[in-house]
This record gives structure tokens, sequence and C-alpha cells, in this order.
């Protein structure tokens, strides 16, 4: 009598504890795409018609450039460019050359730094469908260390263009972070 117990008393505790409350939220709705119907009062420029997230191993590729950079390994993020890079920096400068010269270019931006420190408060890899485009997102506070001198926090956003697996394009826009 005690087994024939447990095996109707299990199968209801296992079912009681795996149900959903009333008027739950279904879990799996938050990954389902939602139809955008929506009538916007802008146009964007560039596209609106954006996947996220995207491909995860664009994220891990553009990240471990970004660690490396930290690192001061500027040989080690030549696999992740493609031969021809265009750079916009948030000084409004633009570079467009050849991966050697970019890294000499980070090689020299860093040069006169004891150390770096980045801090990402978020990444985002995305697909831009309308463009059949593959971009990485990145928000961080960069923190500078010169080998003279006062240290210094920048905070950034990022956007790098992923084509054929390599980087092809970047840019980014920095500001000081609020005082107090």
């Amino acid at each position: 009598m005690k087994n024939y117990l447990l095996l109707v008393a299990f199968p209801l505790l296992i079912t009681a504890c795996n149900s959903k409350p009333d008027g739950a939220a279904d879990p799996g709705a938050a990954t389902r795409p939602v139809q955008d119907t929506l009538t916007y009062p802008y146009k964007a420029i560039y596209s609106s018609d954006i996947t996220s997230p995207g491909n995860p191993v664009y994220a891990q590729k553009v990240l471990q450039v970004w660690k490396n950079f930290e690192m001061g390994n500027i040989q080690a993020m030549k696999p992740y460019f493609a031969d021809t890079v265009t750079y916009d920096d948030a000084s409004g400068m633009r570079f467009r050359g050849s991966v050697d010269k970019l890294l000499a270019f980070a090689a020299e931006d860093i040069q006169n730094l004891d150390s770096m420190r980045f801090d990402l408060f978020e990444w985002r890899s995305s697909h831009t469908n309308d463009k059949n485009e593959d971009w990485v997102n990145i928000w961080s506070a960069e923190r500078r260390y010169p080998k003279n001198g006062k240290a210094d926090t920048i905070l950034m956003q990022e956007n790098w263009k992923i084509q054929n697996g390599r980087v092809v394009y970047f840019n980014q826009f920095k500001a000081k972070p609020a005082k107090g």
C-alpha cells in the first residue's frame, strides 16, 4: 500500500512543482520573435531591420581584440581583422588602410601607458537583415594609466562590422563620466 501511495503521490508532487501558477507568463514567449507593427516618428538612416542576438562567435572575436589591446598584445589582434580596415575614432579621425598599419597605430596609441583596463557594461551581436551585415556593439569604461601623469577614465561605445568572420570596420564614441 505504501508503494502504491508513493507511485500516485510522486507524479502529483513533481507536476505541482513544475506547474506554472495561474496567470504565469510562458517562459518561451520572451524568446519568440515579435512582429513589429508599430509606426515610428523617425525612419532610420541606416537600418532598423535588426535581429539580435546575432552570431555570438563574432562578439567573442571582438572581445578578444579588446582583451589583446588591453594587455598590449597588439600582433595577436591581427587574425581578427580583414586585410583592409576602416576605423572612425571619437575625435573625427578616419583611418583606412592595411591591418599592419592599423596595428602600428594601435601600438603607438598605448606606448606611453603603464597599463589600461576595460570595464564592459554590455555587448551585443546583431544582424542587420536588410543589409545582410553582422555587427558587435560594446559599451564600456576605459581606464588608462599613463607612465607619467594622471589616470583617466572615458566612457566608450563602439560598433564593429564583421564580414567573412573578420573585422572590416569599427567606430567609436567617447564621453567623460558624470562627476559626483
